[in-house]
């Protein structure tokens, strides 16, 4: 990541060093270039936002709309560099604002859907997640599936929230978010042995979290299996000894970075 702030960010210095661009008498040539500006800040902003510096990422996006056009991405970026910074209600504006631009965008579909998910509106997200998926050119659909089913879980509708994580399966088979879910609610209706089959795709991932192994280790005390029990609670002993040790937990049961 640091080496791509690195090349944007010098990229970006090159282009300071160039004459200033007038607005009020914009040549195409000119234009373009304004435009490839922007387009290094958003590129610029979308790193950090990975990497969770959300301030950073909302400076380099309001240069982006100062040096070029009111582009959706942009827009719906900040949308949700302002969500995880706190302010709802401009996070709405901006979702919105970038939907006004780009209607049918499957990406921005699905981002505000989220955003109404996690603002207590799960019931409000579900037609904006199915209309991301019934996109053709939607190069994520698994994405705003696991939306639909975790909000669907919000809303307490178990049937339809495992409709949608098996539908990630089908186009993704390794999805170890699904399996998560999946586990979660064949383990909550006491189906064990369904669990079981879940978990074990997801202990072998590098993104499971200490409390995934717990509820391996308790779906195999349910089933009377000793030996497995015995070799999963070794397992989370090796990979998450401080969390052995201090009884902590972090809420979720995959990393979902």
């Amino acid at each position: 990541m640091k080496r791509v702030v690195f090349f944007i960010s010098c990229c970006l210095m090159v282009a300071a060093c160039a004459p200033a661009v007038s607005n009020t008498s914009l040549s195409y040539g000119n234009m373009a270039e304004l435009e490839r500006r922007a387009e290094l800040r958003m590129q610029l902003a979308s790193a950090y936002y990975g990497e969770g510096q959300y301030a950073t990422a909302l400076s380099e996006l309001d240069q982006a709309l100062q040096t070029g056009e009111r582009r959706a991405d942009v827009l719906g970026l900040r949308g949700l560099v302002l969500m995880q910074l706190g302010n709802s209600e401009a996070a709405s504006k901006n979702l919105q604002q970038a939907l006004q631009i780009e209607p049918e965008n499957p990406d921005l579909l699905n981002n505000f859907g989220w955003f109404l998910c996690e603002t207590g509106q799960a019931e409000r997200s579900l037609p904006f997640f199915d209309r991301a998926v019934s996109t053709k050119t939607y190069q994520s659909p698994a994405k705003a599936l696991m939306n639909s089913g975790r909000c669907s879980m919000k809303l307490g509708q178990r049937g339809a929230s495992e409709n949608y994580f098996q539908r990630v399966l089908q186009i993704d088979p390794e999805q170890i978010g699904a399996h998560a879910s999946l586990a979660k609610l064949s383990y909550g209706s006491s189906d064990f042995k369904r669990a079981r089959r879940h978990l074990l795709q997801v202990i072998t991932s590098a993104r499971a979290k200490p409390e995934v192994f717990l509820m391996a280790i308790a779906v195999e005390r349910q089933l009377g299996d000793k030996l497995a029990e015995e070799s999963i609670a070794l397992q989370w002993r090796k990979r998450f000894p401080d969390a052995v040790l201090s009884g902590t937990s972090s809420p979720g049961l995959v990393d979902e970075r």
